[in-house]
């Protein structure tokens, strides 16, 4: 198996898992991308290392109570990841609950030449990019399986979009326009990314 298949395997895992009781609900798929919160080789934080994703979804029922009573901007509540439903599916990529990705992750960044050591200081910045960047690309080939496999629509039993993120790193909406078909982005969303 490679890294892309694992790691569109684990988007499809992910999806299947929403409760079905909220399907209905659902408006948004939520894909947080998290650059080396569990660092094995660098202080916590050290963001290219031990990247994952972690697949989760918003409903409209949380829309309404966010929005009730409060003056916060409705776009916002709906858009932005600090309102929406921290229930994620398991973690994707390298990570410690995650093996079988930590070891294709590792085997092909290595391959592709993106790995270094600590301490090359004169190679750090842009091989931080570079590792960003390549993680990134399989997050967003993944959420673009979800919707040409059908499998979005056959578990919640419509198209949706999905937003990418990164509380770290601004993504934003570029990720999010990639991995969507154009019909798919909504028009409040590029509002609040772009104001």
């Amino acid at each position: 198996m490679t890294l892309q298949q694992h790691m569109r395997r684990a988007a499809e895992d992910s999806l299947r898992s929403f409760p079905e009781a909220l399907r209905p609900e659902i408006y948004v798929i939520s894909l947080r991308i998290s650059h080396g919160e569990f660092s094995t080789v660098h202080e916590l934080w050290d963001y290219p290392y031990d990247p994952y994703m972690a697949i989760g979804y918003n409903t409209e029922g949380n829309v309404r109570r966010n929005l009730e009573g409060s003056s916060a901007d409705p776009l916002e509540v709906r858009w932005s990841y600090a309102y929406m439903l921290l229930e994620e599916a398991g973690s994707a990529g390298h990570h410690p609950d995650d093996p079988e990705g930590t070891s294709l992750y590792l085997e092909e960044v290595k391959r592709l030449g993106l790995w270094y050591e600590p301490g090359d200081d004169d190679a750090e910045e842009e091989q931080d990019e570079k590792l960003c960047a390549h993680f990134d690309d399989l997050c967003v080939d993944a959420a673009r399986h979800l919707h040409s496999s059908g499998l979005v629509k056959e578990v919640l039993g419509r198209e949706v979009p999905i937003v990418l993120f990164d509380m770290f790193r601004i993504i934003e909406p570029g990720a999010t326009q990639a991995a969507n078909p154009p019909h798919l982005v909504p028009p409040g969303y590029l509002a609040l990314q772009q104001g």
